[in-house]
C-alpha cells in the first residue's frame, strides 16, 4: 500500500475500526469469536505475536475493555475484546474519516475512484470499512474482483491458524507425556510457540487443555516413571524427588503412591 493512502492507518487505528462493528458486547453473556486476539490479529493485518502489545496498550489508555469470558464454541473461557467509551470516540473519528475519501479500485479492467461505501455496493459480499482497510494493506490499487473472494480467502487463513495450532497442541502433548516437562522440553516448547506465532494465552489453554488429559491418567504417568526408577534398585536421592514433584503435579496421595511403587516392585 502507498503510505500517503488515505486507508493506510495505523495498526491501533485498525484495531479500533475493526471492533467497531461490534455494539453492545458489554451485555451479552456468551461472545463471539470474532474479538478473541486470534480474531483481531487477523482483521488488523498484524501478527500474532505482536498483538497482545498493541491490545494491553490500547487497554491501559481506556480505548478497549478487556474481559474473560466465554466464547461461541469454546469449552474454556478466552480473553476477548470490545470497544470502551473514549475507543467508540476514537473509531467514530476514523470512519468519519473514511467515509468521504476516495480510493483507486481496478473495475473490468478500469480504474475508478470510489467512495468505501460504493465499494461495498458494487460486490456481492458485505464488506466492512475494516475489510476494505486489510485488503488495501496488501495491493497498490484495489481490485473489486479480488475483493469478491474476501471470505474464501478469511477462511483459508483461519483454517492455516487451525492447523498451526493442532501443530502445538501435538508439541505439548509430547512434551507432557510422562507428566513433566524438562528444562529443554520447555525451551523447545517456547521456540515453536514464538515460530508458529502462538500467543501466550493461547499456550495456556493449549496446555491446560493437555493437562487435564494427562491428568486423566494419574495412577499411570506416576507407574510409568516409578518403575522407570526402581529398575536399578530402591529409589534415592534424585530420583525420589522427582516422584515427589511428580506426586503433587499429579495430585496422587502419598498412601496411592506407596502402594503403585510396591506393586511395580513386585512385578519387577
Amino acid at each position: 500500500m502507498d503510505p500517503n493512502s488515505p486507508l493506510a492507518l495505523t495498526t491501533e487505528a485498525r484495531i479500533l475500526l475493526y471492533l467497531s462493528d461490534f455494539r453492545n458486547m458489554e451485555e451479552r453473556y456468551v461472545l463471539p469469536r470474532t474479538l478473541t486476539q486470534k480474531s483481531i490479529a487477523y482483521a488488523a493485518g498484524v501478527q500474532r505475536k505482536h498483538l497482545s502489545r498493541y491490545l494491553d496498550d490500547m487497554v491501559k489508555s481506556g480505548d478497549l475493555t478487556e474481559t474473560k469470558g466465554h466464547i461461541e464454541g469454546e469449552k474454556q473461557r478466552m480473553l476477548a475484546y470490545y470497544l470502551a467509551p473514549r475507543g467508540w470516540e476514537r473509531a467514530r473519528g476514523i470512519k468519519e474519516r473514511l467515509a468521504v475519501v476516495r480510493v483507486p479500485v481496478k473495475v473490468a479492467g478500469d480504474v475508478r475512484q470510489m467512495t468505501l461505501a460504493e465499494i461495498d455496493k458494487a460486490t456481492s459480499v458485505h464488506l466492512t470499512f475494516s475489510d476494505i482497510v486489510r485488503e488495501a494493506m496488501e495491493v497498490d490499487t484495489l481490485d473489486l474482483a479480488h475483493l469478491e473472494g474476501i471470505d474464501e480467502r478469511r477462511r483459508r487463513a483461519m483454517d492455516e491458524r487451525l492447523k498451526k495450532l493442532e501443530a502445538y497442541a501435538r508439541a505439548i502433548m509430547t512434551a507432557w507425556k510422562d507428566g513433566r516437562v524438562s528444562a529443554t522440553e520447555r525451551l523447545l516448547v517456547e521456540q515453536l510457540r514464538e515460530h508458529l506465532g502462538v500467543s501466550r494465552e493461547e499456550h495456556e489453554r493449549i496446555e491446560t487443555q493437555v493437562m487435564e488429559e494427562v491428568l486423566s491418567n494419574r495412577q499411570g504417568i506416576y507407574r510409568a516413571v516409578a518403575e522407570e526408577a526402581l529398575e536399578d534398585g530402591p529409589v534415592r536421592g534424585d530420583e525420589r524427588e522427582l516422584l515427589e514433584a511428580l506426586r503433587k503435579k499429579l495430585g496422587i496421595s502419598v498412601e496411592e503412591c506407596q502402594r503403585i511403587e510396591a506393586d511395580a516392585t513386585r512385578k519387577g
